[in-house]
Formats: structure tokens, C-alpha cells, sequence
């Protein structure tokens, strides 16, 4: 009977401990991981918080009315690693960011990378990047 609530008790743990990991990390249901677009626009803010950055990019869509884009990256740990800091991208900024659209047609995307009109690119994403 111990033994048994005993398992039943950490079944229920690892339940409610393992949901929101797996609901984290569910970015195929949010974003379409096999489009890629581009974005043209200026940078309104970036959020430099975990769990993950947030760029708010106002760019036109295809009738010429702006829309403010959320686009999530990395977390803030990872990009530092990988040499940029929260002056790397900046409001007022104007850049093409490429990105993987939000799944459901909403103006959200996951970065792939940030391009600036010289050419230098940010923020790349790459195999394993979280």
C-alpha cells in the first residue's frame, strides 16, 4: 500500500512538473518551422528577459498598414554566449528580420536572423540553438 502511493505520488509530481517543459518547447504548433519570411521594418522594442528575447518590429504587410510584430529568439543566457548584448539591436533600428511565421496567421514569429540594410546579420539561429 506505501509502495503504491508512494509511485502514485511521484506519477502526479512528474505529471505537473513535465507539462509546462513540454508545452515550453512546443514551437511546431506556434510557428510554421517550414516557412520562412522576411520582414522589413523598424525595431519598436526588444524585451532582453528570459525565458526568451521578444523583438516588437513594426513592418507593412502586403496593403501597406503597419503591423507590430512579436518575434521570440533565444533566451538571454544563450545570445550572450554567443556575443550579444541588449545593445546589439536597438528601438529605431530599421532591419529585415527573418522569421518563421506564427502557424495560425497572427503577426508572431521565431527569429532565424536580424539583417541590417550594410549587410551584418544578428542573432542567427542555428541547429540546437533553444
Amino acid at each position: 500500500m506505501k509502495k503504491s502511493v508512494t509511485i502514485a505520488v511521484c506519477a502526479a509530481c512528474w505529471v505537473v512538473l513535465a507539462s509546462p517543459l513540454a508545452a515550453h518547447h512546443g514551437r511546431g504548433a506556434t510557428y510554421d518551422l517550414k516557412e520562412e519570411r522576411s520582414l522589413t521594418g523598424t525595431v519598436a522594442e526588444v524585451l532582453w528577459r528570459n525565458p526568451h528575447i521578444v523583438i516588437f518590429l513594426d513592418a507593412p504587410d502586403e496593403h501597406g498598414a503597419v503591423v507590430r510584430w512579436a518575434i521570440e529568439h533565444s533566451n538571454i543566457s544563450t545570445l550572450a554566449r554567443q556575443g550579444y548584448g541588449r545593445t546589439a539591436l536597438r528601438a529605431g533600428d530599421d532591419v529585415t528580420v527573418v522569421v518563421y511565421p506564427g502557424s495560425a496567421g497572427e503577426p508572431v514569429g521565431l527569429c532565424v536572423k536580424v539583417v541590417f540594410p550594410d549587410g551584418r546579420e544578428i542573432f542567427g539561429r542555428s541547429a540546437g540553438v533553444d
